[in-house]
């Protein structure tokens, strides 16, 4: 196992990834982090500041320089400002002088040389004078490098009487069939399930058992991007951070050191998920998306059911991309306004930065679907949850309303063709081999079982209307009536156990409208939907909406397949562009 950590810091890159990991490792180890890694701000060499005592003697100051990989000669003293030894000299000429917490100056100060890897020999004399020569009575050097790391981790973290020996095995086995995708997930599903059971457990060990599950999942990213195969990876940081959020839930409006440690240990997952979305979509569809084609061929599936199940997967995931990239973006903004103007060009710029990829998600989304047909007619009905989720994403700007209008359009009238035709139209089953053997031509009573009930029908009714796209929410209306008078068109709204089994699907919940009338007009049918919404207050009680987190409900609609929640979308009612407006109490 130590070999594995190994490996795995050793691929670290400083920002964002070895810089996410320390914060916890140390605060498992005992010690105070009080202060953590930001982007644009000058940190005076220092990445992670923490205090407090890790032999049992007297409390310490732990000034942390972070170096990913290996110490080479340029590492340490080349041309970068992220050269090492400028870091070091920057920690004891401005930041010990001038920015140590006041409460702090009277501790000694151990400055730790940090690396995912080791100091090249090479390298080593130069070093080890350099801390020799200053050293004082009060200012101490120690090296953090890979081996080190990987037995604190060892140790902290998944010890065996922390980790139990099942859940090592787990790991083990969801890092070695990295190139089996779906094995490897289900390894990596049963690991995370098991330490996210944590209704038995105390405070500590839940903060404990959710920095083990983040640990876990970088352990797995950094092995993931050394086999180039990051499929495992993502579905596996879905569900990471949902579990880990299921966790959090319970402590959030606490205030508590628990609830701050948790919030922590969260982000520090959140930071992984959003890292693993980049990579897979930068990699995989982002080249592609404007290409003709392009992403289908990709996709190389043994029929077209699964180019048409893998395109509708990653438009979703796509979506969800593009929809984190805007939420971000307005936290950020709320933050700003809120702050004086001093202080926020760091802010500002990650903001635009995030903007800037929201548009990009956004542009590719569209490029997507005008590029590779099968995206115009769903293989099965739940891939109504894809199609809101692109719904979502592109009406949060209002020029692409002529665009969503066209493409489910063009969804509509190629469902009911095939339908007509016996081809292969949305259906409902259950399995994929149930799946690849339909449609059966010309049996009626088969084609009538698996269009019992839809979602899929009723969202692009509701979407039509939205947009006042009267002749497609018409032209739903009249499929129902002429062919499908057998189908129930439904809409899904969460209900008192939502709440409580959302985020990791642990049970049946929510509540179905089943009797839609689509004879009367849009603004009728939206009255009704709406006014169920109303009649359902559970939306806004679900902690991921009530605390600002609500892109966490549409991650646990697409990862558990449940139907999107309709009040996400009565922003394109009232305010006219799409933006969700749920009510939110608190923000984390």
């Amino acid at each position: 196992m130590k070999l594995i950590i190994r490996q795995y810091l050793s691929a670290l890159r400083e920002r964002g990834e070895l810089d996410a990991v320390l914060p916890d490792l140390l605060s498992q180890l005992g010690l105070n982090v009080y202060s953590r890694p930001a982007r644009g701000t000058r940190q005076d060499g220092v990445d992670v500041g923490a205090v407090g005592s890790l032999d049992g003697g007297a409390d310490k100051v732990y000034l942390f320089s972070i170096k990913p990989g290996d110490l080479t000669r340029r590492g340490w003293n080349g041309e970068s400002e992220q050269s090492l030894r400028p870091s070091l000299d920057d920690i004891l000429d401005a930041y010990i002088p001038n920015r140590l917490p006041a409460e702090h100056r009277d501790k000694d100060i151990v400055i730790c040389v940090t690396l995912g890897g080791d100091v090249q020999e090479q390298v080593r004399p130069a070093l080890a004078g350099y801390m020799t020569q200053r050293t004082t009575a009060q200012i101490s050097f120690e090296e953090w490098n890979g081996d080190k790391l990987a037995a604190l981790i060892q140790s902290s973290f998944l010890r065996e009487d922390l980790l139990p020996t099942q859940a090592r095995s787990l790991l083990r086995k969801s890092l070695a069939m990295l190139d089996e995708p779906e094995v490897a997930f289900r390894h990596f599903a049963a690991l995370i399930c098991k330490l996210s059971s944590v209704e038995a457990l105390d405070d500590a060990q839940r903060v404990t058992a959710t920095r083990q599950m983040s640990i876990c999942l970088w352990i797995l990213l950094s092995w993931a991007r050394d086999t180039e195969n990051m499929e495992a990876a993502y579905q596996a940081s879905e569900l990471t951070l949902l579990h880990g959020w299921n966790i959090l839930r319970r402590h959030v409006s606490s205030g508590t050191k628990t609830a701050r440690e948790l919030e922590a240990a969260f982000f520090s997952i959140f930071q992984a998920y959003r890292l693993i979305s980049a990579e897979f979509l930068g990699k995989n569809v982002l080249p592609y998306a404007d290409k003709t084609h392009a992403v289908s061929s990709a996709v190389q599936g043994a029929n077209s059911v699964d180019v048409n199940l893998k395109l509708f997967d990653l438009l979703g995931r796509l979506s969800m991309s593009g929809i984190w990239a805007r939420w971000f973006a307005s936290r950020l903004k709320e933050k700003i306004q809120e702050r004086d103007v001093s202080g926020v060009d760091a802010e500002t710029s990650v903001m635009a930065q995030a903007h800037s990829v929201f548009l990009q998600h956004m542009e590719a989304a569209k490029m997507l679907i005008l590029n590779n047909p099968a995206l115009r007619l769903p293989a099965t009905d739940d891939q109504a949850i894809d199609i809101l989720l692109a719904t979502l994403l592109l009406a949060m700007d209002s020029s692409n309303r002529d665009f969503v209008r066209n493409w489910l359009a063009d969804v509509l009238e190629r469902a009911r063709f095939s339908y007509q035709t016996y081809g292969r139209y949305p259906r409902a089953l259950a399995t994929y081999a149930e799946l690849i053997e339909h449609p059966k031509s010309g049996d009626e009573e088969d084609r009538k079982k698996v269009t019992s009930a839809s979602i899929l029908y009723p969202s692009i009714a509701l979407i039509s209307a939205l947009l006042d796209d009267e002749q497609t929410y018409r032209k739903v209306a009249s499929m129902k009536q002429d062919i499908m008078a057998h189908c129930t068109f439904q809409f899904w709204y969460p209900d008192a156990g939502s709440e409580a089994h959302f985020y990791v699907d642990s049970d049946h919940h929510g509540a179905t409208l089943a009797e839609l009338n689509l004879d009367g007009s849009k603004e009728a049918f939206l009255d009704q939907v709406f006014a169920e919404c109303a009649q359902m207050p559970y939306f806004g009680e679900l902690s991921a909406v009530k605390f600002g987190w609500w892109p966490l409900v549409l991650l646990a609609c697409r990862q558990h397949r449940v139907p999107v929640p309709l009040q996400l979308f009565e922003g394109l009612r009232h305010v006219g562009d799409g933006t969700p407006t749920p009510p939110r109490r608190d923000a984390i």
